[in-house]
């Protein structure tokens, strides 16, 4: 015998939020227990104000049905069927995941899928404040390169979404999801691929290169010249010296203007 589900006022907040997810509440995760509430409520409420209309709603079909054709459904059935037997997605898959997307070359928004023994493991270790990391990785790699900035955004444990805001577009940047411990430490709960935020303004980049190409030349699968980004000269010339003064200026001038 299937169980009885209890009411609204006595749910716990999880169950609010499997209640919200199958009425397909926006944002559901990240509402407090007494905002779930209210939605599902509001809900609830609007669908039995609908139900009484349908009696209304059913003369002008028996009239519509009147002029049908009568033609044959080729569809194979309605395709309210097609979903039938699906088993509900699950709510983690198990593995320590996060994603980091751009929104517009200012916000990115990341979303991710931690398991709960994953974080309780650091949590034993140490970790007391779940935050989000966004480091600047343009040309280098965190394998064995230090990022050229690191911001940290402090993030509610409940949430599996947020909007971050980024520090200088058209740059490459990688988010980190973790816990920040007392003494110090960062402890990684998963990191990341590296993404590209497009820059704020048009490209004022202007390089006009003359290649000379001979008739014959067969040049498939060839590169006559290869054009370098401004951006990429300039991470070239940080490379060659380490915590070079100009190219931190250079960083600096670019956050402030964006600011």
């Amino acid at each position: 015998m299937a169980k009885e589900r209890p009411p609204l006022e006595e749910m716990t907040l999880r169950q609010l939020r499997k209640v919200a997810s199958e009425y397909g509440v926006s944002r559901y995760s990240r509402m407090r227990k007494s905002q779930l509430l209210a939605e599902i409520q509001k809900i609830q409420r609007a669908k039995i104000s609908i139900s009484p209309s349908r009696t209304v709603e059913a003369q002008p079909e028996v009239e519509a049905s009147k002029f049908e054709l009568g033609q044959d459904d080729r569809t194979g059935g309605t395709l309210a069927s097609v979903d039938e037997g699906l088993a509900d997605l699950p709510e983690g898959y198990g593995e320590s995941r996060v994603v980091l997307m751009p929104r517009d070359p200012q916000w990115a928004y990341a979303y991710w899928d931690i398991p709960n023994d994953h974080k309780e493991d650091l949590r034993r270790q140490g970790g007391q404040q779940l935050a989000l990391r966004i480091y600047d990785v343009t040309d280098i790699s965190l394998e064995y390169q230090s990022p050229h900035s690191i911001q940290e955004y402090p993030c509610d444990e409940l949430a599996r979404e947020w909007y971050l805001p980024m520090p200088v577009s058209d740059r490459d940047y990688v988010v980190d999801i973790g816990y920040r411990c007392a003494d110090g430490r960062w402890l990684v709960l998963a990191r990341s691929a590296p993404v590209r935020v497009p820059p704020v303004y048009p490209s004022d980049w202007i390089e006009d290169q003359f290649i000379t190409v001979n008739w014959d030349d067969d040049l498939r699968g060839k590169t006559v010249y290869k054009l370098v980004p401004p951006s990429h000269k300039i991470a070239a010339v940080g490379a060659a010296g380490a915590g070079n003064p100009i190219y931190d200026e250079i960083f600096g001038m670019a956050k402030s203007a964006e600011a």
